[in-house]
């Protein structure tokens, strides 16, 4: 047995900096698929081309060699804590130094899905963004790095869990600027639709603006000249190359222990006021946070092909390009869940924008018409990326309804059309917010909200499958083969 397997990071770390072999081969053992999945999200960021993983090795080597160097000095900085979201900035930053001179930087955000009733009007979008830029430049800086922290990709909670605040009351601040930035653009009737772009809705409020945008003609118009202009705002904000403002978050450990909660007392306090007060700490935070949001699906899949566990963080993390090309190069060697998790990226990626063409493989639910009890969550999500609820709702049946994650499919599926009394049904008996799956919770709060004998807007179900994905993942890397 390896005698050094059982000794928990701290202790590893004590014996690699004394020079001990075997513990240095441990730590890379550990840690190796998630420096690994850093890496990748940077390719993918960074790079243009479909061929992202041919550096793969060469900037994974590159990571390992520079904690390696002058017997494992960086290690000796580490505060404590958890060690993996130190090497994440570790492996980040190498990764950024190997490819910034190469290539042009790409949005660095997670892909925030476009309604399908709003036009990407780019007409008006760069005069709404640089009239918002002027409001945006006089936030007072807590408001501003919530605002950078959303362009970011960073969602309610992560952003409460950054700030180190209640859920509600970043809420309720995300309300309060919603107003601001509709005062500045679109009106006071826009505050729906900017409390949306901001994530400071309940999902009942959700559900009313979408639900409004289909059936109002001026307000589907007015959100997507105010969606244009924030897309907009975002790409030249996230563009911008930022430099440092000196405080703690410029070191690695500190970043680290910011984000995992580490951190305490008076280093935290200098921290957050560094966060307020510096963009680029602000991005570092963020994509830190983005980068350890499929760790705990590399540790489900660890027992996996790498590539299989390299794709679920991917998926996790919406770099779908990547999580395919990993996905596909599993399949290809005969690994079951490379497959699946293949057609997922494609089922995902089609979800981003709404666009449910781009699915290139359409629903299997015709040809196969009783998939299996694992394949039938999938043909489900594919089905309904493609505008296929029938379809969907056919290929859950009972049995594959006792999964969380097929019977959240079932009954968005209902809700689309096929049984809106069958949903609502589901949607009733799941709506009890002490003991739901938090995800399911907000499906069925999202179908009680509707209106008699009204299908669920398919921006609101496109918004709930984005959800659904994640569970999907994890349904695919625990599977039997």
């Amino acid at each position: 047995m390896n005698e050094h397997a059982s000794l928990d990071d701290g202790s590893l770390v004590a014996r690699v900096v004394e020079g001990d072999e075997g513990a240095w081969v441990e730590v890379r053992r550990r840690h190796a698929l998630l420096v690994r999945s850093v890496v990748v999200r940077v390719l993918d960021e960074r790079r243009a081309t479909e061929a992202v993983l041919d550096e793969l090795p060469t900037i994974d080597e590159r990571v390992w060699d520079r904690v390696a160097r002058n017997d494992a000095s960086i290690l000796r900085l580490w505060n404590g804590g958890r060690l993996a979201p130190y090497l994440a900035v570790l492996a980040r930053q190498e990764a950024e130094r190997h490819i910034e001179d190469e290539t042009p930087a790409a949005p660095l955000m997670a892909h925030l899905p476009t309604p399908i009733h709003l036009a990407r009007d780019s007409t008006v979008a760069d005069g709404g963004a640089t009239k918002l830029e002027g409001v945006l430049a006089r936030l007072e800086p807590r408001a501003g790095a919530m605002v950078r922290l959303r362009q970011r990709g960073l969602g309610l909670g992560e952003i409460a869990a950054t700030l180190g605040q209640p859920r509600t009351a970043v809420r309720e601040d995300l309300e309060q600027l919603a107003a601001r930035l509709a005062k500045a653009h679109g009106g006071p009737d826009a505050t729906p639709a900017w409390s949306v772009l901001l994530d400071a809705v309940t999902v009942p409020a959700r559900v009313d603006v979408a639900l409004r945008t289909e059936d109002d003609g001026a307000f589907r118009r007015m959100r997507s000249l105010v969606e244009a202009s924030w897309r907009r705002l975002r790409e030249r904000t996230l563009l911008e190359r930022v430099g440092w403002t000196p405080g703690p978050l410029q070191d690695a450990a500190q970043l680290a222990a910011f984000v995992d909660g580490s951190l305490r007392g008076s280093a935290r306090a200098k921290a957050e006021g560094h966060l307020m007060t510096c963009r680029r700490s602000v991005d570092a935070v963020a994509m830190l946070v983005m980068d350890l949001r499929g760790a705990s699906l590399l540790r489900a899949a660890a027992h996996l092909h790498d590539d299989v566990a390299l794709a679920a963080a991917c998926l996790a993390t919406t770099r779908f390009r990547s999580a395919s090309a990993l996905a596909a190069r599993a399949a290809h060697l005969g690994v079951e869940q490379g497959a699946r998790l293949d057609r997922l990226a494609r089922a995902a990626s089609a979800l981003q924008g709404g666009e449910r063409d781009s699915v290139e493989e359409p629903s299997r639910v015709r040809t196969t018409l009783v998939p299996s009890d694992d394949e039938a969550p999938l043909v489900a999500l594919e089905a309904l990326a493609a505008g296929e609820p029938s379809d969907a709702y056919r290929a859950i049946d009972d049995h594959a309804a006792k999964q969380t994650v097929g019977l959240r499919l079932r009954m968005l599926a209902a809700a689309s059309g096929p049984d809106l009394p069958e949903a609502r049904r589901i949607a009733r008996s799941f709506a009890d917010p002490t003991g739901s799956d938090p995800g399911l919770l907000d499906d069925a709060l999202a179908v009680i909200a509707l209106p008699e004998n009204r299908p669920l807007p398919v921006e609101v179900l496109t918004e709930r499958l984005r959800d659904v994905v994640r569970d999907a993942i994890r349904l695919v890397i625990t599977a039997s083969s």
